[in-house]
């Protein structure tokens, strides 16, 4: 009886190497895990804005936007403290990003087209703040529900952020 070529010992040294990697990625992503739950924990508000001084209710900016980090693979970079900074609301809306943001709204939203029904944009971004996109919707009115969402959303936050924790 002749011997027939096999790779089994090679896919079974494989298959155990490939188990031994997934194990230490499932510790790896748990350390990782831990300690951006920590990071977290250093984002305290002084409720000072980081460039005029003001006092009262701040904001956080991300330097790297959090739409940059995703595009570029560093999701970690979203949660890093050293990547937000605390501004006031209207030193938050002088940046570069709040700006562009503000220029796309206008343009997405004229005379000419305010009664059409909402952009792919607005209902994704509607639901990504947590409001639902009623029926017969418009631009105009996805923009106010946009804006009105965000107001509800930094309320929320503030009360969370200034929530005692025991």
């Amino acid at each position: 009886m002749s011997k027939t070529k096999t790779y089994r010992k090679s896919i079974m040294k494989a298959v155990e190497a490939l188990s031994k990697a997934q194990q230490i990625v499932v510790v790896r992503q748990e350390t990782l895990d831990s300690l951006l739950e920590q990071e977290g924990d250093l984002w305290d508000k002084t409720g000072e804005c980081q460039i005029c001084g003001a006092e009262g209710y701040t904001e956080w900016h991300h330097i790297i936007s959090q739409h940059r980090c995703k595009e570029e693979g560093l999701h970690h970079f979203i949660k890093l403290r050293g990547n937000v900074i605390e501004l006031c609301k209207q030193c938050h809306d002088l940046t570069t990003a709040s700006m562009i943001r503000k220029k796309l709204d206008i343009k997405e939203v004229t005379d000419d087209n305010a009664q059409l029904e909402p952009t792919e944009k607005q209902i994704k971004y509607i639901k990504k703040l947590g409001g639902e996109v009623p029926l017969e919707l418009t631009r105009r009115e996805a923009s106010a529900l946009i804006d009105e969402l965000k107001k509800l959303n930094a309320i929320k936050r503030t009360k969370e952020i200034t929530e005692v924790r025991y």
